[in-house]
């Protein structure tokens, strides 16, 4: 097909060269030399040229932005929200513009280039998001910096770059983690009589896609633009003549030119280097168990999504809300208060009165995939906290309780600890000190002087205990005092406690040490005695 999408330098072509040639090139103007004759014939030669790419817009002429139409109409009816990427600033505005006139009113469509401030592009896109469906035209701009997965679940390279990362780059926004649809359709767009795009498909997403399988990760062209569209247009003029037309294979670095050695030779020397930079650190010799075994301690510390969900659901109801379990989500309708309202809508979810939010992926169109890190479910959290901490703010949680519960068959003690660590790196003469926290929760039966401790499974388990009875206030802060005024007897074994997770901590980093082969550097994991009793909490049996 026919590639005459038109430029950057079209558009200026024609509009700043039509005033000129009306103006100077015509009437009884006085006579002209020779070598104005001349550039008077090449202004003329060049304005026809330009009326005539300007002719061939609009998908009646133009063939690649006819069947691009196509192909965005076929995504559209498959369920796809399509991107399309395009070279020049001209070209997506001329791109936009014209699928706006032939796509469905139904069918929103905008166009984000280089022209926007950066926030105003995430602006754009935002908004954009809102519609059922809709079609983004942009340039490289947002090929880096800006995530598109919520929003967008296919890629057209509508103008293929000559640098082959850059590809990987616009595919990258949309094909994510955080991405709901379980496919993302990319379609790499090129005209087959186009012989600077069989070249750039031939010759550099070949070589590209070959390192690519041999190291397993992407390396960018090393040359600059200039020097890769030389030698694309030295290829062209040496080679891509016939050979293109009668369909044998160009191959850009078979011929004798040092244009072509040069840029051969840097591309394979930083591919060379980023082996030798593999096999140094070492990163293919990590065992898979060893890895395993550290992403499960940090996965059992942090919890996982079921217990996002469980903090989020518990505190929404105990402040007046409701949250109601849907097919694929769950819906928050918001409890009147300012401290809540204000941290979900720093964090933008929700309208201010519902919020929908899942906890697992892929996240339902619509709504707002919630993590532990997510900042609505900080803002949750930092407010439970401080109100904990503050008697004054009057918070749903405590420091301190007592409940009757049948998940216990005598008298149980949960103590929620702070644990602080000096974490010290030696390597030579440099030493390098870091504090570092961590919580636990331990737990005993019986009274203090006679504690039999709980094993962390055990204790565990106690943390879903559910309320069975009510005591007395004047009771409870009785079972409170007998623990509070038996601390002397438990501090022996919180410091054990301390000190043990404080070896299993260096443990944990001897073994990635080991594992990566990193050697000649010495670590100290050094507690900070007593730890810190956060809470104390007190379970009865539910007849007692």
């Amino acid at each position: 097909m026919l590639d005459v999408a038109p430029g950057a330098d079209e558009g200026d072509g024609v509009t700043g060269g039509q005033g000129e040639g009306v103006t100077g090139g015509q009437g009884d103007g006085p006579v002209l030399s020779a070598a104005e004759g001349v550039a008077g014939g090449q202004r003329e030669r060049l304005l026809r040229m330009a009326r005539r790419a300007e002719e061939l817009k609009g998908p009646t002429h133009d063939a690649k932005l006819r069947q691009a139409i196509e192909l965005v109409k076929g995504l559209l009816k498959d369920g796809y929200q399509p991107i399309l990427f395009c070279r020049f600033i001209p070209t997506a505005e001329y791109v936009a513009e014209e699928l706006r006139a032939a796509l469905p009113k139904a069918v929103e469509v905008a166009a984000v280039t280089g022209m926007l401030p950066p926030a105003e592009r995430e602006q754009r896109v935002a908004q954009l998001g809102g519609y059922p469906q809709r079609v983004l035209v942009a340039t490289d701009c947002l090929s880096e910096g800006i995530n598109l997965q919520e929003h967008f679940t296919a890629v057209i390279h509508y103008d293929l770059s000559w640098n082959p990362t850059r590809h990987e780059q616009r595919e990258g926004r949309v094909d994510r983690y955080g991405q709901a649809s379980p496919t993302v359709r990319t379609i790499t767009y090129y005209g087959t009589d186009n012989q600077i795009d069989g070249l750039v498909l031939d010759v550099l997403l070949r070589k590209h896609k070959t390192i690519r399988s041999s190291l397993g990760i992407s390396v960018p062209i090393p040359a600059n633009t200039g020097e890769v569209v030389q030698a694309l247009m030295h290829a062209l003029l040496l080679r891509g003549g016939q050979a293109a037309m009668d369909g044998r294979q160009l191959s850009l670095f078979d011929v004798s030119a040092d244009i072509y050695k040069s840029l051969h030779a840097q591309w394979d020397n930083v591919t060379a280097r980023e082996k030798q930079s593999r096999t140094l650190f070492a990163q293919r010799t990590l065992r898979v168990e060893d890895v395993a075994r550290e992403w499960e301690e940090v996965r059992a510390a942090i919890g996982a999504g079921v217990d996002v969900q469980r903090f989020v659901e518990m505190v929404v109801r105990l402040h007046g809300g409701t949250a109601a379990q849907k097919r694929r989500h769950v819906e928050l309708a918001l409890p009147n208060h300012a401290a809540l309202r204000e941290a979900l809508l720093r964090a933008n979810a929700g309208d201010g009165e519902r919020l929908a939010a899942c906890f697992e992926l892929p996240a339902p169109e619509g709504t707002h995939y919630l993590t532990r890190t997510h900042p609505a479910v900080e803002g949750l959290a930092a407010y439970v906290m401080d109100a904990a901490l503050d008697p004054l703010l009057e918070g749903v949680a405590r420091r301190s309780g007592v409940i009757r519960t049948r998940a216990v068959s005598t008298r149980t003690t949960l103590l929620l600890l702070r644990l602080r660590y000096h974490l010290v790196t030696m390597q030579g003469e440099q030493t390098v000190e870091l504090l570092a926290e961590d919580c636990q929760t331990v737990g005993f039966t019986g009274a203090p002087e006679a504690a039999q401790w709980l094993a962390p499974e055990a204790v565990e388990a106690l943390l879903n205990a559910e309320p069975a009875g009510n005591i007395a206030a004047p009771q409870a802060t009785q079972f409170l005092q007998r623990v509070l005024d038996g601390f002397d007897a438990l501090r022996p074994h919180l410091e054990e406690t301390a000190q043990a997770r404080g070896q299993a901590l260096l443990e944990a980093h001897q073994r990635v040490r080991t594992a990566a082969r990193i050697k000649g550097v010495r670590v100290d994991v050094r507690p900070h005695l007593p730890p810190d009793v956060l809470g104390v909490y007190v379970l009865l049996p539910a007849g007692q």
